[in-house]
């Protein structure tokens, strides 16, 4: 039995630590809160877009105000991660998130070289993945060629279709913290992640 008294503490509580988490860092909280209105960039217009560019823009400002960080943003510590999408505008992803219920995630793996787009589409559990061999080349940007691409299928059997591999390209981390990654890559696109647990 939990009492009226506790469930109001630990409301207060969970609502005390939220705002100084905003308090602390505002600017991360507004990129995160626009990524949720926008419903990860799916029919996002170009006012949406140039609020989160903004916002991102105003993220790393404050970021290089701060106490700079030993680690730089294609360090391993930083980089290496499973990251989940919450806001991106590419257009071939969004396509996907409009039409299917599914989480888009960005696998990276510093030490291995290696980078995956994964698209995990909830219900029949197929995955649609594009792999990259991945190389640092600088302390903010990654160099990647893409090296394949399948869809796994999984209901009503197993089985994978593999597809060839087109095109090479970069990305930008411009912020890297422990929970959340903004990145803008050479289409010209924005990306914004969270760490996956």
């Amino acid at each position: 039995y939990t009492s009226t008294t506790t469930l109001r503490a630990t409301t207060t509580t969970t609502t005390t630590t939220a705002a100084s988490a905003y308090e602390a860092f505002p600017e991360k909280w507004d990129v995160l809160r626009l990524a949720a209105e926008q419903r990860r960039g799916v029919g996002h217009s170009e006012e949406d877009r140039a609020a989160m560019e903004a916002a991102i823009d105003a993220l790393v400002a404050a970021a290089a105000k701060r106490e700079s960080d030993p680690h730089p943003a294609t360090s391993p510590k930083r980089l290496t991660a499973r990251w989940r999408l919450v806001w991106t505008s590419e257009k071939e992803t969004l396509f996907l998130l409009e039409k299917f219920t599914a989480e888009a995630y960005q696998v990276i793996d510093v030490i291995g070289r290696k980078l995956a787009n994964e698209v995990v589409f909830k219900g029949n559990g197929s995955v649609f993945v594009v792999d990259s061999a991945m190389n640092i080349a600088s302390e903010s940007k990654c160099a990647f060629d893409f090296i394949g691409a399948r869809y796994e299928f999984d209901n009503p059997f197993k089985w994978v279709l593999r597809l060839p591999p087109v095109g090479r390209g970069w990305f930008e981390n411009v912020y890297v913290d422990e929970t959340m990654r903004c990145a803008r890559d050479s289409r010209g696109d924005t990306l914004v992640v969270v760490r996956d647990e």
